[in-house]
């Protein structure tokens, strides 16, 4: 079979000569020469195990590393006895297969061989996926370990489940396919599972390999993750070629997004009209504002335009009073019993109120209507809803699901900075807001004499950052010297409103709402008076309590522009051609979905220098985060440089300066904050002082 050895020359020539022309070392790399202390790293064995052959990175020493291309073809001449060697081996592998196996080292998710470089050039000839080996690993430093922490990662996976084959690009890709098993990276897997993962890994990787060339900067291990996600309950189950193949073709823009480097398309602005804008870059700005296309107004007509601030019905298109667009809006418990649910309620009826019969809306909550997300779903799409609303952060993976198996239904999620592209987001940037209360409490706190303000946040997820900053910097501009003593209601067994008043702090930042399903008034920025018990206003009558102001999440707004983009056709064709970013929806005070409500009792000087800084921020003439920024660790920004982008106050994981606390660790939250923040949670950059 020398003609077989001539062939793989061949190609091992045309690699060697590529790489020449490109600059780089054109053999085999030897881990003798990538190894520090010149190769005496301590090892441990790991004894017999199929490992994968494209993991198959060089030879061990030098010796060899001049015979082959760094893809393990050959490159002697064939009438060498090396030449001769190779063609019986793979005589023997057609024959009957190799019957010892290699010896490697393992270094870093690569391996290295000792003994049976032919028999790999061999296997690589062929396209094998595995060959069974005698695997040593080279085991890293700890500060090797701490500068790699994705290989410090599949240790750990390797450790309670043995597969060399997933290979993730992060430490948290290991740690969340374990989450999504039912399993942790401490205690060891049930071996039936590892075998079902690895069979189902072995499927995906082969039928990946078809989309492979449009995401090359992907691994298989990472797409893996992205799939395992979307079919968590039968991909272990599901092995067949034709079927996940099916599946990859179906979610094939996740994985487009997934390796996108600008992820997400902020759509930051609406028109005089209200309708849709978008910067399309996920820039600061607000002001490109993108009106409707010539094709949609053919489409479907002006459906909708404000008029004495009733909607008139203008029907030329899909949707009329006789066929109205059916919107869902799925909750994961009783909006009576949350703050959070209860406003984005009222914005449902909003949505019924404005459009009257063009508009059907349903409520569908889990726990009352349904059981479960999914069989909530299946009965929204039972009722044909057209759209569904998810309200929750931690309902995004299963929306996900759910938009890639309803693909005739619009689906958005309640979040910011979630990618995906079967699924829109939205958000508020209610931070405006919180800047304006902000100032009204350091105005209360300066008065006061006290200049201490507490502030009551509930997760530290995407986008809660930004309004605590916004609202010390806030504080900060009427009293200079106020400090925002910062607590989680989301942390475990903690009673922070006593915490607050105990401590003798009057000025205090609650809830983000005027309406508190425990009955008390205890919300936006209020002042607080310890009094004897029974004569106070909150629930415990052991408090008097003055409500300031108070930012307001005008989530009918937004829902009312988004609805009104998907009747008047417009929902698609303002947005960017790029199949590799997600779409986010992020509105602010500039269209109407977050405001601040002030208090009769307020000062008018405070309330008018609230007003004028409100038309400022409506008029773009203000940003809170314009500036000098300086956090408790230091200077962020100065004044001169260039103002912060979108995505820097979304992804905030710093705490203002005069902010006394920290940015918890997700360890002393409890179970929903806990798994609200591993879908959605900021770094924990911010410590300050306990």
């Amino acid at each position: 079979m020398i003609d077989e050895y001539i062939k793989a020359r061949k190609a091992g020539e045309k690699e060697y000569k590529e790489r020449l022309a490109e600059g780089e070392y054109p053999c085999l790399p030897a881990l003798d020469e990538l190894l520090p202390d010149n190769g005496t790293m301590p090892g441990r064995r790991l004894g017999f195990i199929e490992i994968p052959v494209w993991q198959i990175a060089g030879t061990k020493t030098r010796a060899r590393q001049n015979s082959f291309s760094p893809g393990f073809m050959p490159l002697l001449g064939p009438e060498t006895e090396f030449a001769m060697k190779w063609a019986n081996l793979y005589n023997a592998q057609m024959n009957e297969g190799f019957s010892d196996p290699i010896r490697v080292y393992e270094y870093k998710h690569r391996f290295y061989v000792v003994e049976g470089n032919k028999r790999v050039s061999v296997s690589r000839f062929l396209d094998m996926p595995t060959i069974m080996a005698d695997v040593t690993r080279i085991i890293p430093t700890l500060d090797e370990l701490h500068r790699d922490t994705a290989y410090a990662g599949f240790l750990d996976f390797y450790n309670v489940c043995p597969l060399f084959d997933i290979e993730c690009s992060s430490r948290e890709g290991y740690e969340e396919i374990a989450t999504l098993l039912g399993q942790d990276l401490e205690q060891r897997w049930p071996d039936e599972l590892v075998r079902s993962l690895k069979a189902s890994y072995w499927s995906f990787e082969k039928n990946y390999c078809i989309i492979r060339d449009r995401l090359a900067d992907m691994n298989a291990g990472d797409a893996f993750l992205v799939y395992l996600r979307i079919y968590v309950k039968d991909a272990l189950a599901v092995t067949s070629d034709k079927e996940i193949e099916k599946r990859l073709k179906k979610i094939s823009k996740e994985f487009l997004v997934a390796v996108s480097d600008e992820k997400i398309a902020l759509v930051e602005s609406t028109d005089s009209k209200g309708r849709v804008g978008m910067t399309g870059d996920g820039g600061a700005s607000e002001s490109s504002l993108i009106t409707r296309t010539g094709a949609a107004i053919a489409r479907t007509g002006d459906a909708l335009a404000r008029t004495g601030g009733a909607v008139t019905k203008v029907i030329t298109g899909s949707y009329s009073t006789r066929h109205p667009l059916r919107t869902a809006f799925i909750y994961d418990r009783d909006p009576e019993s949350s703050n959070w649910l209860y406003n984005h309620e009222a914005g449902r009826k909003r949505l019924e109120s404005d459009f009257g019969a063009l508009v059907v809306t349903g409520k569908f909550v889990i726990g009352e209507s349904a059981d479960t997300f999914e069989s909530a779903v299946s009965e929204a799409v039972k009722w044909g809803a057209d759209v569904v609303f998810t309200t929750s952060v931690r309902q995004m993976d299963d929306t996900l699901r759910a938009a890639i198996r309803y693909e005739d239904v619009i689906f958005l999620n309640c979040s910011i900075n979630l990618a995906h592209q079967a699924v829109r987001t939205y958000y508020a940037k209610l931070y405006e807001a919180k800047f304006l209360a902000g100032v009204v409490a350091g105005a209360a706190a300066a008065s006061d004499g006290s200049h201490m303000i507490g502030y009551c946040s509930d997760y530290p997820i995407y986008g809660t950052i930004a309004g605590i900053n916004a609202f010390a910097i806030g504080a900060a501009m009427t009293d200079p010297q106020a400090k925002v003593v910062l607590d989680w209601s989301g942390r475990r067994d903690n009673n922070w409103w006593w915490s607050m008043v105990d401590r003798g702090i009057h000025v205090i930042s609650a809830i983000d709402s005027t309406h508190n399903t425990d009955g008390s008034n205890a919300y936006g920025v209020c002042y607080v008076e310890k009094v004897e018990p029974g004569q106070g206003t909150d629930l415990s009558g052991m408090c008097k309590i003055t409500n300031l102001a108070a930012p307001i999440w005008k989530w009918g707004k937004l829902y009312e522009i988004i609805v009104r983009s998907i009747i008047d056709g417009t929902y698609n064709a303002r947005l960017a051609d790029r199949k590799d970013q997600a779409t986010n929806y992020w509105w602010g005070m500039i269209s109407g979905v977050v405001d601040i409500e002030l208090a009769d009792e307020l000062s008018p000087y405070t309330r008018q220098l609230v007003e004028i800084l409100r038309s400022d921020i409506i008029d773009g003439r203000l940003n809170p985060f314009d500036g000098e920024l300086r956090s408790q660790e230091g200077l962020i920004r100065r004044a001169d440089d260039t103002p912060l982008g979108s995505m820097d106050v979304i992804t905030m994981d710093w705490l203002n300066e005069n902010v006394i606390g920290e940015i918890p660790d997700a360890n002393v939250l409890t179970d929903e904050a806990r798994e609200t923040v591993s879908v959605s949670g900021v770094k924990d950059k911010g410590k300050g002082q306990a």
